[in-house]
């Protein structure tokens, strides 16, 4: 039975690991690419722009079922925002279906090396949320270069202003101009406006698809001006350089603070530095500690205690501006 099972995760974790090798290639491909073959379209067809699509359906996976059930089923809208948010080009019912795939996977290796139960369900625990945690670095990776250009956009918005162009032309000029991400962002907007949206209504959809607090900032002042009147180029440039001056800020905080981020990664590493030394020298002294249950579990206590120690001072240092 038991290897049945092992034969039977070895066989899913093949067929995941050929599909997420055909979605590694889109993803890894440039996307500069898709922008020069857009670009070379429109100019080429100006006609196939007015033929648009208004309606844009989302699809997040190729299974039909799983597909109706991620986007019907409410507990799943947390991680439809996040698959958004991170712009990640493989479907989420890849994320989806790699979960349980590599937990059921780390439960059969750990089973088959004869550990405990509890180690087996804190490696599932582990490769488990490994899918997630992927969305969440290309989410804060995403949104970490969308804030850094972000100035850089409101200036050119705010330089469109003062030239004569309208708002929207402004918006239109970011996202022909301006890299990806906050280019295709920009150019969304700038679409929805000219297909008919409200430019508030886009405006806060944009905020809807960004984690991005200066950007709510800068939509919340569009929106007041709009309401209030007054200069909007003077608002945008004060607000530019008010995220400029954050961004400094954020730069000597990160220096001052280097010297306990770098206590952190030593602590963390020195004792895995240690055992692994240790285990080259005298492997037998070492296989103890993963052998017997009592070294399993001072090794899963250890591991806890570290991973808990490295959050604390994550935490310390940690200063948000």
């Amino acid at each position: 039975m038991l290897t049945g099972l092992i034969a039977l995760g070895i066989f899913g974790t093949i067929l995941l690991v050929m599909y997420a090798s055909a979605a590694a290639y889109r993803v890894m491909s440039p996307r500069g690419t898709d922008r020069v073959v857009e670009r070379l379209q429109k100019w080429s067809a100006p006609e196939a722009v007015a033929q648009m699509e208004i309606m844009r359906k989302d699809s997040f996976s190729d299974i039909p079922w799983l597909n109706d059930l991620l986007m019907k089923v409410r507990r799943f809208q947390p991680l439809r925002v996040l698959h958004r948010q991170a712009d990640c080009r493989v479907p989420l019912g890849i994320f989806v279906l790699a979960t349980p795939l590599l937990a059921l996977g780390a439960l059969l290796l750990a089973f088959s090396m004869h550990q405990t139960w509890v180690f087996a369900l804190l490696m599932a625990a582990v490769l488990g949320t490994l899918p997630y945690g992927y969305l969440y670095w290309l989410k804060s990776q995403r949104m970490a270069k969308f804030e850094s250009q972000l100035p850089e956009a409101l200036e050119l918005v705010s330089r469109a202003l003062r030239a004569g162009h309208a708002f929207s032309v402004g918006l239109k000029l970011v996202g022909d101009e301006a890299a990806d991400p906050i280019g295709i962002e920009f150019k969304r907007v700038a679409d929805e406006a000219s297909m008919g949206v409200a430019l508030p209504q886009a405006l806060q959809n944009m905020t809807d698809r960004l984690d991005c607090v200066d950007l709510r900032f800068f939509v919340t002042a569009v929106l007041v001006q709009r309401e209030t009147g007054g200069n909007l180029a003077e608002i945008i440039d004060s607000l530019a350089s008010l995220i400029r001056k954050r961004f400094e800020l954020q730069l000597k905080v990160n220096a001052l603070s280097a010297e306990g981020r770098f206590s952190g990664i030593i602590l963390f590493c020195l004792p895995l530095v240690v055992g692994g030394a240790l285990y080259v020298m005298n492997p037998d002294y070492m296989s103890t500690l993963f052998t017997d249950p009592m070294g399993q579990n001072m090794v899963m206590v250890g591991s806890f205690l570290m991973v808990t120690g490295a959050i604390v001072m994550k935490r310390m240092v940690a200063i948000k501006v």
